[in-house]
């Protein structure tokens, strides 16, 4: 359907407005900083600490403005383009921040703007969306993130050095996917759905136990927070790490850390778009999407451990691939599940707000813990240790997965 194609070509912008500013632009503009010592690996953990803090907040501020918006002018148009204009302005302050402070001033402006943006995008599947279509959209959607990738590799061969350019086509790439949606905007209004009698969006008290869908997002919110933990880590240290293998370990005479990084996420895109898509749809199938919940986190821990113990590129290569499939494949399935739990509330951009959490207090724990590093040896060194960490979180993640309870097949 054409609105369905132009909600997911907006989408995939959205996520185009972080990837490859966190995997890319802002590792190398705190690398050309030059700060002496580790003041480049403090800063950048520093700014991610940041950054995750006031994405927490900005998200569920920006999901119940959408809210409101959406109350009074029926669609959630206004809020995507309110958003859209204030990344845009966000990305001319971190292109000519050349100073740590004005950096952090930039990226604290970048977190709120993201949200804005993507807070309203992500709610339009619960809005729109029916739900016998929601994993094949949700597989769709969660292309957006591997696409973002794949991006980082655009922008790195088309901008090879920081400066301008790279703020300035990552911004031109993301008006191109987010105003075909608002300039024929194919959605018109949403219906006011009927709320069934006893429907709680939100937990209740010990003395009125909260329905079943309250208890599943709950574990989908703990699954989906230490699957993060592991895409975090790879998206805001990978261009560092990548520089330290190719200065020891993995030494590959001819390539520099931005080409590198550029090919990784090339095949992550690649290999993540084909599994997202297969897997949501597969999910719309299913009466259980449980089994490919456990499935996708199981096979993002062995993922991992493989980057970790990598003896060259190839392997880590493969590893990292994978692991951005199962981590598309998961989240297509957990989106279409949480899309469908919160569809009957009118508060349902704050509820995926409050659920987008688990997305942002990744960033603050593993930048926490990066901190922590440094002060110990070198992050880039540490690194596989982190990388098995996480892969035992996700072995966790697949356990909480497989308590949720399911009642029946999705309503169609």
């Amino acid at each position: 359907m054409p609105g369905e194609a132009l909600y997911v070509l907006a989408y995939i912008g959205a996520n185009i407005s972080f990837m490859p500013f966190l995997v890319l632009l802002l590792p190398r503009r705190v690398v050309a900083l030059g700060l002496p010592g580790g003041g480049g690996e403090h800063l950048l953990s520093a700014l991610v600490l940041v950054g995750g803090i006031t994405a927490s907040l900005a998200n569920i501020a920006a999901g119940h403005a959408s809210d409101r918006a959406l109350a009074r002018t029926g669609n959630r148009r206004q809020a995507i383009g309110a958003g859209l204009a204030c990344l845009m302005a966000s990305y001319v302050l971190l292109a000519l921040a050349h100073a740590p402070m004005v950096l952090a001033t930039g990226v604290i402006a970048f977190q709120i703007a993201v949200n804005l943006l993507f807070a309203p995008i992500g709610a339009l599947i619960a809005d729109h969306i029916p739900d016998n279509r929601k994993g094949r959209i949700a597989g769709l959607l969660n292309c957006g993130q591997p696409i973002a990738s794949g991006s980082v590799a655009l922008i790195a061969w088309a901008a090879p050095t920081d400066g301008l350019s790279g703020f300035v086509a990552t911004a031109a790439l993301i008006v191109g996917c987010v105003l075909p949606l608002l300039v024929l905007w194919p959605f018109g209004t949403v219906e006011r759905r009927a709320i069934p009698a006893g429907y709680v969006p939100l937990p209740a008290s010990a003395s009125h136990p909260a329905p079943l869908p309250v208890r599943n997002i709950a574990l989908a919110w703990g699954s989906r927070f230490l699957l993060q933990l592991g895409a975090v880590l790879l998206t805001n240290y990978l261009y560092s790490y990548v520089a330290y293998l190719l200065h020891g370990a993995m030494v590959m005479r001819g390539f520099r850390a931005d080409a590198v990084v550029g090919w990784l996420s090339l095949g992550a895109g690649l290999a993540a778009c084909g599994g997202a898509v297969v897997i949501g749809h597969v999910s719309d199938l299913l009466a259980d999407r449980r089994k490919l919940l456990i499935a996708s986190a199981l096979t993002a821990a062995a993922a991992l451990a493989g980057m970790a113990l990598a003896p060259d590129w190839p392997v880590l290569a493969a590893g990292f691939a994978l692991f951005h499939l199962s981590l598309a494949a998961f989240f297509s399935v957990e989106a279409a599940f949480v899309a469908e739990m919160v569809a009957l509330s009118p508060s349902r951009g704050r509820l995926l707000g409050i659920m987008n959490l688990s997305n942002t207090f990744p960033a603050i724990v593993t930048a926490g813990l990066a901190l922590e590093a440094t002060k110990q040896t070198a992050l880039d060194a540490g690194m596989p240790r982190l990388l098995l960490a996480c892969a035992a979180g996700c072995v966790l993640a697949a356990a909480l997965a497989a308590a949720i309870r399911v009642a029946s097949k999705p309503s169609s």
